[in-house]
């Protein structure tokens, strides 16, 4: 059986005895038959017409966007949305910006914002784009203090904001519960500080996918959040994505109303039932979110539930930026003995952002392999105690043998986006 498996913006194939697939699981969603017309409909939709919301829209105008490591299609909305926001902008006194949300990535490459924004409009507009930069502090402002003591500092740009429109999109998130809505703007807009005391929460019960109420990080975003847009007037577009990253279902109008409707979609489109665990798991990260190996960890964490104790998970991605800029994850890791030893230190230590990645996958690395199949070097892959592999067959192949002639191995094409849930000894999904 050949399977074509997602590496950077191709498949590589993989031949496998049929019998010995347990399933290729990706997205339960089809290719939408018209993303532009599905986005048109919604913007026009009575009580959530973006022609509406722009005819009020009191000036400064922002427009906040994700950055180049989501799937987001963004230039494609940003295409429906623009001769209504270019005629906003001739209105005297009307000033218009753009921010990438990069919370504490790094900022936008050229080529990147021509991906985002598109190329026509990016060079149209290029003095109205700004990344953000979690770290300067001088395009920061305080603005308040959530009840967990979370110190909010925002970018200037949202703090000078009177309207803002929020473009994201929806998909589960491996200690926030979701993406989308509120990530936007926190940690999207905040500053270092203000990110590194709400993710230092993903150390707490409750942190989790899936997750939404009792989860420490969701509420003191909403919290932030709450605080952070009092007094503007916000128009949010939440989508949910096809399996070509295109607009599959979109949600316009107010922030939480549209975030609740896509999390609704993307738990019908992303969680994956299983029979079981499986001895062997290749989990995928699919483009952009194979950037990094920090990106790569949403894809691990999905494949971790769906690994038997034992078994082997196989994480393919390309990571062609290497570890990535937080290098929290592989410095906790390469500066341990055991994964055992890396936990015991997270404890005594002060939170470091990407602590939670390094926990998480010590946990994993307690009952489980993990070998990696991509550019990084060997040498850092064998530091965080991970097996590194030349190529996907020979993955999967020493694997399966390593695992026995009753070993099967399970494919899970959108691993940093699906959650694979083991179901109950009656069909339903496992609590």
């Amino acid at each position: 059986m050949r399977i074509d498996v997602p590496w950077g913006t191709g498949t590589t194939p993989v031949e496998v005895e049929t019998h010995r697939v347990a399933g290729v699981l990706g997205a339960k969603v089809e290719k939408a038959e018209d993303p532009e017309g599905i986005l048109r409909e919604t913007l026009a939709r009575p009580g959530a017409d973006f022609k509406d919301f722009l005819a009020r829209a009191a000036s400064p105008l922002l427009v906040v966007v994700n950055d180049g490591t989501r799937p987001t299609p963004t230039a494609k909305v940003l295409a429906v949305l623009r001769a209504d926001l270019e005629d906003w902008l001739e209105v005297p006194g009307h000033e218009l910006s753009f921010a990438i949300a990069t919370g504490t990535h790094r900022a936008a490459l050229p080529a990147e914002v021509d991906h985002i924004f598109g190329a026509e409009l990016a060079a149209r507009h290029a003095v109205r784009i700004f990344s953000h930069d979690a770290k300067d502090k001088e395009r920061l402002v305080r603005i308040g203090r959530t009840a967990r003591g979370t110190e909010i500092w925002v970018n200037r740009l949202l703090a000078d904001a009177r309207s803002v429109v929020v473009i994201n999109s929806v998909e589960p998130h491996y200690f926030a519960g979701y993406t989308g809505g509120r990530k936007s703007l926190f940690p999207g807009l905040a500053g270092y500080e203000t990110v590194w005391a709400n993710h230092q929460l993903s150390m707490e019960p409750g942190s989790e996918l899936l997750m939404l109420a009792g989860n420490p990080v969701h509420e003191d975003l909403e919290e932030s959040l709450a605080i952070g847009i009092a007094g503007k007037d916000l128009y949010s577009i939440q989508l949910v994505l096809d399996k070509d990253h295109q607009v599959g279902f979109a949600a316009a109008g107010d922030l939480e109303d549209t975030f609740r409707q896509a999390v609704a979609v993307a738990d019908r489109q992303f969680v994956l039932d299983i029979d079981r665990r499986y001895e062997v798991v290749v989990a995928v990260a699919p483009h952009p979110m194979d950037c990094n190996f920090y990106q790569t960890n949403k894809a691990i964490q999905s494949g971790a539930l769906a690994v038997k104790d034992g078994g082997v998970l196989i994480v393919a991605s390309e990571c062609p930026f290497g570890l990535g800029e937080n290098q929290t994850l592989f410095d906790m890791l390469a500066a341990a003995a055991s994964p055992a030893q890396a936990l015991e230190r997270a404890g005594l230590e002060e939170y470091k952002l990407g602590m939670q990645q390094a926990t998480r996958i010590a946990i994993m690395l307690q009952r489980a392999e993990i070998w990696v199949v991509s550019s990084l070097r060997d040498e850092d892959v064998r530091a965080m105690f991970m097996t590194p592999l030349a190529d996907l067959q020979s993955a999967v192949e020493a694997a399966l043998a390593k695992q026995g002639d009753g070993a099967q191995v399970l494919f899970l094409t959108e691993a940093s986006i699906t959650v694979p849930r083991v179901r109950g000894p009656h069909g339903d999904p496992a609590v």
